[in-house]
């Protein structure tokens, strides 16, 4: 199985239509030497749950629920920012129910700001939630 961090960066890097911004889209942690803008995927929690009965339950059918961030950090520009968090929304949109991978989409929460004011220039980041679920 293929890791779901993984599967929802491909999933953003093969559907980025903006060929006059690039991104940097990885499932580490902001790069502050980068000088492009970046998108993050991380992982938040994961919970398995049982699907039917079995006589051994280490080997019964799991299904996971799994709650992943999308970040998006920009360096001092909001028009750069609102463009890259309308593109990630035009992709999970579009995706919703053919993520890739063996995963499922559940929902998206709406984006929040997290800016890191004490950064020179002033780095913006936009965050979503995204909850999706995926068998074993």
């Amino acid at each position: 199985m293929t890791d779901p961090r993984v599967t929802l960066k491909d999933l953003i890097e093969d559907s980025w239509s903006l060929g006059d911004l690039l991104v940097k889209v990885s499932t580490e942690w902001y790069d502050a030497k980068e000088e492009m803008p970046q998108v993050t995927v991380g992982h938040t929690i994961t919970t398995p749950e049982y699907v039917g009965l079995s006589d051994d339950i280490r080997n019964a059918l799991k299904r996971y629920r799994c709650v992943y961030t999308l970040d998006a950090w920009v360096k001092g520009s909001q028009e750069i920012r609102y463009r890259i968090v309308q593109e990630i929304k035009r992709i999970i949109g579009f995706h919703c129910n053919v993520a890739g991978g063996n995963l499922e989409f559940l929902e998206v929460s709406d984006w929040r700001d997290l800016d890191e004011p004490t950064y020179a220039p002033r780095l913006l980041r936009s965050q979503v939630h995204v909850e999706v679920l995926y068998y074993e």
